[in-house]
């Protein structure tokens, strides 16, 4: 099952991109932890696009999954340069900064593109490997 919508950049699509993923799994029978897992990463992932991303020309962001029997692979691209992006370690008493460090300890892989805009694939496991 695969889906890819686009998104206006406003942190209501955040929302809408997860309610979306929830359906979708449910539809595919993906049960809890690995839906509310998928659910979070796609979280941070849009979260990440709308606050340090660019939007398109028309002013949006890409969003899209694909749900295969034994992963789901979580993408999200904006049109923008990519900043500077890897897991740092926040300080103990900061309240940002732990989205892609909550990205690679849930996937089994995710990487950064930057050919056309900045776009992240993540993937995450649905059996045990």
């Amino acid at each position: 099952m695969q889906h890819q919508q686009h998104l206006t950049r406003t942190t209501a699509s955040v929302g809408v991109a997860r309610h979306h993923l929830r359906a979708a799994l449910a539809d595919a029978g993906v049960g809890d932890p690995v839906a509310y897992d998928a659910q979070l990463v796609l979280t941070e992932l849009v979260s990440n696009a709308v606050e340090h991303g660019h939007p398109d020309a028309s002013g949006e962001i890409e969003v899209g999954w694909t749900i295969d029997p034994d992963r789901i692979v979580i993408d999200v691209r904006d049109a923008g340069p990519a900043p500077r992006i890897h897991p740092g370690r926040p300080t103990p008493d900061s309240t940002r900064g732990r989205g892609l460090l909550i990205v690679e300890d849930i996937c089994s892989s995710w990487h950064v593109e930057t050919d056309h805009g900045t776009r992240i694939v993540a993937e995450l496991a649905l059996q045990a490997a």
